[in-house]
């Protein structure tokens, strides 16, 4: 039988000498091998939290919770249910017991630290640093803010015997007004259509959405997303409690989507004050409004419960507004704000081609309380006719530098300088 030769391992084939420097090579390399890095463990949800010991925001509480950790609070803040409201709990360390709230410290005038013995730590969510902008002009890092209010007649601002609206009377100031935007026409003057043709710069024929169904698609790109096709960096935000404008009608590569619950702007407004705390807030930003859609009464500007709906959302207008100018860089940065309705109304309801249905609004500057900044847009822009199609889509691609190839044009007297 023929044996089969196997070589020698190399150690063995080598001199004395020569297999000890072999020997003294290989425990060389095996200690310069990285040694396996530890497991990870999950950092705690505690870290995105400062805590304040013995004190609390007793009184302005949303949700309670029982037999819970200082961990599990926290979990439960930052969870996707609660997230668009929940900026803070206290937490009752003997009970172990934890109260949710929509409030920050600051929000309520302080927090209440005169307890006796230290029975609450108050836990206040961090502000998130975001991403940088990365559209940049010539003042400083462009972002936009579009306040969108369900319902709002443009012929409801600004005259004599209507709505106060301390807020909304400051953007227009500093910046521009049209009082009488045309919905309607060739589409409904119901939400679904009216937002797609704001959303996208075509009528509803085009853009796809042609009434309220929210199984309808967009067919032409959502402004914020073409600013993404343009700036992937970009980020886009979005609030609103009807369905719709979180479902079918949202930008397709919306970063941050909160639905708040129906009706309550206090909660939509929370979440635009949340993102503008960040050190880098979203690049676009869409704020929806919905109390001043009736469907109860009169959208009749002398209407005395319609004109207490928008001073109700010209009360939240503002405190975003406030929430915008604390933000420490805000001198070093271009915001340009548009105000935009949907559609008008008559009576009790909208739909229809009625010349109050059709009646839609439109507020736009960029220099809300930062007034080195050329302005955009200055003065009462009514008396030239400006079609839906052009109130909001072409004045946000212009002032970004972007090209627009929709069915809308901007208003000849704004511009980008």
């Amino acid at each position: 039988m023929t044996r089969t030769r196997f070589p020698r391992p190399l150690a063995h084939r080598l001199p004395v000498s020569s297999t000890a420097l072999f020997n003294a090579s290989i425990a060389a390399l095996i200690a310069m091998a990285p040694l396996p890095a530890p497991a990870q463990s999950a950092p705690s949800p505690l870290a995105s939290f400062t805590r304040t010991l013995n004190a609390a925001i007793s009184g302005y509480n949303r949700e309670h919770l029982n037999g819970v950790s200082p961990e599990a609070c926290a979990t439960a803040c930052l969870a996707d249910a609660r997230k668009s409201w929940c900026v803070s709990f206290d937490y009752y360390k003997a009970s172990q017991q934890c109260d949710l709230s929509d409030k920050r410290a600051a929000d309520v005038g302080g927090l209440k630290t005169d307890y006796a013995g230290n029975p609450y730590d108050h836990y206040a969510l961090n502000p998130g640093p975001g991403v940088p902008n990365p559209i940049v002009g010539p003042y400083g890092r462009r972002h936009v803010l579009v306040i969108g209010i369900d319902g709002l007649r443009g012929d409801a601002l600004f005259c004599a015997g209507c709505a106060t609206t301390p807020a909304l009377s400051q953007l227009a100031a500093v910046g521009a007004f049209h009082g009488n935007v045309l919905a309607g026409g060739s589409q409904s003057t119901y939400s679904g259509p009216g937002w797609g043709t704001l959303f996208t710069g075509y009528w509803a024929d085009q853009h796809g959405v042609t009434s309220n169904d929210a199984s309808l698609p967009l067919r032409k790109p959502h402004v914020f997303d073409r600013i993404k096709q343009v700036y992937p960096t970009a980020t886009v935000a979005v609030v609103g409690d009807w369905a719709n404008i979180t479902g079918n009608l949202k930008p397709a590569g919306a970063d941050f989507v909160v639905a708040n619950a129906a009706k309550n702007s206090q909660q939509a407004t929370d979440a635009v004050k949340g993102w503008l705390s960040w050190t880098n807030p979203p690049t676009v930003i869409f704020y929806y409004l919905h109390n001043v859609d009736i469907h109860a009464a009169s959208y009749d500007p002398y209407n005395a419960y319609y004109q207490s709906k928008i001073v109700g959302e010209d009360a939240q207008i503002q405190q975003v507004l406030d929430g915008l100018v604390a933000r420490p860089t805000y001198a070093q940065e271009e915001w340009l704000i548009v105000v935009v309705s949907d559609h008008g109304g008559t009576g009790s309801g909208h739909g229809g081609q009625s010349a109050g249905e059709r009646d839609a609004a439109l507020v736009l500057t960029n220099r809300y309380r930062n007034p080195t900044k050329p302005p955009y847009c200055q003065g009462d822009l009514t008396g030239t006719a400006l079609p839906q199609t052009g109130a909001l889509t072409p004045h946000v691609l212009d002032f970004l530098g972007l090209v627009n190839d929709t069915a809308g044009s901007k208003h000849p007297a704004c511009g980008a300088r």
